[in-house]
């Protein structure tokens, strides 16, 4: 994947009203981030939106980009080889993951602990 749809990928999902099932409807339909991104004000006047949402700025996604690297992380999409099948089999998997070390490791059989963000 070029860095400028990886980018966009980033944006997109960092952008107002946009989860995993909405970026995984935007990707099917457009093809692209770019042309999501592109798409995204249209589809909210045509949703009745008075305001167009807010759109991740790119040199947002280029920092956030150039951290993760920093750190020797790597992004894997949920459309590439490397992204954990089991995870993508959710509802609602996260379209992008941040990955350091060995990502064959994610092909093995695990056992994970998942909680709340902000527990109760």
């Amino acid at each position: 994947m070029s860095d400028t749809e990886l980018i966009d990928r980033l944006r997109l999902i960092r952008s107002e009203n946009v989860g995993p099932v909405t970026f995984s409807h935007l990707m099917r339909r457009f093809g692209t981030a770019t042309r999501a991104l592109a798409a995204l004000p249209e589809l909210a006047r045509r949703g009745g939106r008075a305001k167009t949402p807010r759109i991740a700025a790119r040199e947002d996604a280029e920092r956030e980009l150039a951290a993760a690297r920093k750190l020797d992380a790597r992004v894997l999409a949920w459309d590439e080889a490397d992204y954990p099948r089991p995870l993508g089999s959710i509802d609602g998997a996260p379209p992008l993951i941040y990955v350091r070390g060995d990502a064959g490791l994610l092909a093995r059989r695990v056992v994970a602990v998942v909680g709340a963000r902000n527990a109760s």
